[in-house]
């Protein structure tokens, strides 16, 4: 087989990868579509929600045990894996109440502000390590006027969906509202993420055959479809949604964010085994 071809093969692989991550992000429509209840049905988005994010805690983990130890790119990847793994712990404490379908108040928000927020600064110094790996390999060839208009764009992005929660939210916490503050420092996290990861994309998809940009738009998107959670609240209220149908949104969302993570460790995976062949 020819290179250009072995190329497209490769490319016809991830893009099946994208394709089944975008399949598992709206499993939770029908979820909704068979369950009437809303208790049945935040039973269901518990379950599920648990399951997705060990799906994405174990795939980030594969492409962290690609690498070997002292590999650059293995701690990011670590740590990302682990920004996954602390959610669980407060789900399950909170119950069918984390999603939002329950008729119960929540006792312990602290629990869920405190791990939403050890997720986040845990996945933005994953990014960090992970984009400083990149730089470090000689691979990123692209300017410094390039890198600055990608982060202008990232920016512009992550305030436009970010943006409108944070603002909502802030007055409450700067009163000693927990969970409002939570919300605020996952917001700012969540579009500190994007920020760092943008430039690399960039970069990335400039390389030849664009493959290795592959984990990173699949780690993009998964970092905006967290951004997309944060903000749907705010958007759906506007749009005059009701709340069942902006909390099944949320669910989408969420599912995406951690099935394009644990897509993103896989595209890693494939990646390292391919160049190894390759050798």
């Amino acid at each position: 087989m020819s290179r250009a071809s072995t190329g497209r093969a490769r490319h016809l692989r991830f893009q099946a990868l994208a394709l089944f991550t975008l399949a598992v992000g709206l499993f939770p429509v029908p979820f909704a579509a068979s369950i009437a209840d809303p208790v049945q049905l935040a039973g269901a988005f518990f379950g599920w929600a648990v399951a997705m994010y060990l799906f994405a805690a174990g795939g980030t983990l594969v492409a962290a045990l690609t690498f070997d130890r002292g590999a650059p790119l293995r701690p990011g990847w670590l740590l990302l894996s682990a920004s996954y793994l602390v959610l669980i712990p407060a789900l399950i404490r909170l119950g069918p109440k984390a999603t939002g379908l329950f008729a119960g108040s929540l006792r312990t928000p602290w629990v869920s502000s405190l791990a939403s927020i050890v997720s986040g600064a845990l996945a933005v110094t994953g990014f960090i390590l992970l984009s400083r790996a990149w730089r470090a390999s000689g691979l990123d060839t692209s300017s410094r006027t390039a890198r600055v208009a990608a982060r202008l764009v990232a920016l512009a992005v992550a305030v436009a969906l970010a943006g409108p929660d944070l603002v909502e939210r802030l007055p409450a916490a700067l009163h000693g509202d927990i969970l409002a503050a939570g919300d605020v420092i996952t917001d700012l996290l969540d579009g500190g993420l994007f920020v760092v990861a943008m430039p690399v994309l960039s970069a990335a998809l400039m390389l030849g055959g664009g493959l290795v940009a592959w984990p990173w738009l699949m780690l993009l998107s998964s970092v905006v479809a967290w951004l997309g959670y944060d903000a749907i609240d705010v958007y759906g209220s506007a749009a005059g949604l009701d709340d069942r149908t902006v909390r099944i949104a949320e669910e989408v969302l969420r599912t995406l964010g951690a099935a394009f993570a644990f897509s993103a460790g896989i595209a890693q995976r494939w990646m390292m085994t391919d160049a190894f062949r390759d050798k």
